[in-house]
């Protein structure tokens, strides 16, 4: 028998494999993606979706799929929830609000997540969470924790929250045992009440004032079963770190502490090269060296020597500062000096690159593979092109010394990129007022998601930052082909404007701000905010709107 023969094999269908092997398929698939493609084929495959699909997240999808699961799919027996208003899902959590009023439909979830939306929105949904006796796993944005200082959330265990600095309801969460929390700037006019429950052990936060790193430390001095603690301070105008201050707390007042990560920025005038070695030293006792092995390096830029950071190593979070020219004035207190090693442990998590000023060579241990996101503030010299092979999400501030020859270059090696925030004078500049052939074909070809920002000076003219009806036609010329979300602000006669966007075929949504003298009747005479219209259209207020378009999977 010839060995082709008996090594022959027929074909398999997905539809022949045992129950067992198609569940454990769908255990690495989103639910919304699997309830898509299985529901409706056969009543085995609509059986195992019933009993065993129960994770679902709407973050990215198209408003038509988000009907499509909604309407074939058992909402009661979910466990995990992700509902997000992102850009390209503007109104999401409200549509959901508005097609289950009650809780009743998901008070057995296990597992919610809120994302980007107003405190408004937040807080109203919320208020029907003492409802979830199953919630174990919460993450929430903007809100104001006077307004949900009712809710309790017995079997709460991990929450992810970004608030103001009244905490005082966490309290009732008495099996809470992981919380990463961002401060945000204060907006409430209530006296702050920063508490946590004692039975947290891993705690992460992330804040930007100097008072807030004071408050922190105080707090930290009554939760004696921390095991894990990340600071992130972004505060700027902040004395240089004192290892000495959180040794001593850490001894006395945080007996199980196993990891101490952070990030420290400071702005000290003057700092001399004596000053950040005294600092240094207070890093590089035998407790962080020897006993615990906790290692930092410090920053420091040479052309503004007040401004500097310190951080701890491996690098803890996914967005980092890059000035080149400060990452020849390090120091270290790691014993580690093979860059394979700085590489692959030490900024592994590094996902995110701010870039200012960067004109020479990039630092040597940053993983290409791992840059998605780069917010530019400087033109990169070549040397730099490298790391940026699988970058996504590309934001040029306003005033970026790059002509339309940089431009093209950096686009010439992000072959992966699809999202770009620009203002429309930056854009105009660097693609030679949308006329430059080779950079607007690169844009074509790739952006599916391209944001319009406000200028810098835009609180001196108010005009700066909207796009005119010929910059319009061009930016629709351009992205029409793939663009698939589109925010940016426009003044002109909404009538001249909407014959214009109908040529943006490919739009799942739209943001738009406009100017005063017209009204929200001026734009829509036939839409509808109504949950079963086929565009969902959100009016955030009297000047601003997003639509979530329904004719596209």
């Amino acid at each position: 028998m010839s060995k082709s023969k008996r090594f022959k094999r027929e074909p398999t269908t997905f539809e022949y494999l045992p129950n067992e092997v198609c569940v454990e398929v769908f255990s690495y698939l989103n639910g919304v993606d699997t309830v898509y493609a299985f529901s409706l084929l056969n009543s085995r495959f609509q059986s195992l979706i019933n009993d065993y699909v129960n994770i679902f997240n709407f973050k990215s999808i198209s408003k038509k799929k988000f009907c499509f699961v909604i309407q074939h799919r058992n909402i009661k027996r979910w466990r995990s929830l992700c509902l997000s208003n992102n850009d390209d899902t503007p109104g999401q959590i409200k549509l959901f609000c508005q097609l289950f009023p009650s809780t009743k439909y998901i008070h057995q979830l296990q597992s919610l997540t809120i994302l980007n939306t107003q405190r408004t929105d937040t807080e109203r949904f919320l208020l029907q969470v003492p409802l979830f006796n199953n919630l174990v796993s919460l993450s929430i944005e903007n809100v104001c924790g006077v307004s949900i200082q009712t809710i309790n959330l017995p079997k709460l265990q991990r929450l992810t929250l970004t608030s103001c600095k009244y905490t005082s309801w966490l309290m009732n969460c008495s099996s809470l045992k992981s919380l990463e929390y961002t401060i945000r700037k204060k907006n409430c006019s209530h006296r702050d009440k920063l508490v946590f429950p004692k039975t947290i052990t891993r705690l992460k936060i992330y804040y930007n004032e100097y008072s807030d790193g004071k408050d922190i430390r105080g707090l930290l001095r009554q939760m004696p079963n921390l095991t894990i603690l990340a600071l992130f301070d972004n505060s700027g105008y902040h004395l240089l770190p004192n290892g000495k201050i959180w040794e001593v707390l850490i001894t006395s007042c945080l007996p199980l502490l196993k990891s101490f990560q952070f990030y420290f920025s400071f702005k000290q005038y003057p700092v001399l090269l004596n000053d950040l070695n005294a600092m240094i030293e207070t890093f590089s006792t035998p407790f962080y060296l020897l006993e615990k092995r906790w290692f930092v390096r410090c920053h420091r830029d040479p052309e503004r020597t007040c401004y500097g950071f310190l951080y701890s190593l491996p690098f803890a979070f996914t967005q980092l500062l890059m000035n080149a020219s400060a990452y020849k004035t390090s120091i270290s207190t790691s014993p580690v000096d093979d860059i394979n090693q700085i590489k692959n442990n030490h900024y592994a998590k590094v996902n995110t690159l701010i870039v200012n000023g960067v004109r020479e060579e990039p630092p040597i241990y940053l993983l290409p593979s791992n840059i998605i996101c780069l917010i530019l503030n400087d033109k990169l010299s070549k040397s730099w092109l490298y790391l940026l092979k699988e970058l996504r999400h590309l934001h040029i501030q306003h005033g970026v010394d790059m002509s339309s020859d940089d431009f093209v270059q950096l686009l010439e090696h992000t072959p992966n990129l699809e999202s770009l925030t620009i203002s429309i004078e930056e854009l105009e500049k660097l693609t030679n007022k949308l006329k430059h052939k080779i950079a607007c074909q690169y844009l074509s070809e790739r952006i599916k998601s391209l944001t319009i920002t406000d200028s810098d000076y835009s609180l001196c003219r108010p005009d700066s930052g909207h796009v005119t009806i010929r910059a319009l036609s061009l930016l629709t010329r351009i992205f029409s082909s793939k663009c698939e979300h589109l925010s940016l602000a426009i003044k002109a006669n909404p009538n001249s404007v909407r014959p214009i966007l109908q040529g943006m075929t490919q739009l799942r949504s739209l943001h738009i701000q406009w100017a005063r003298e017209f009204t929200v009747s001026d734009w829509f005479q036939e839409q509808s905010t109504d949950s079963t219209a086929l565009d969902f259209v959100h009016i955030k207020d009297k000047q601003e709107f997003f639509i979530w378009f329904g004719n596209h999977f």
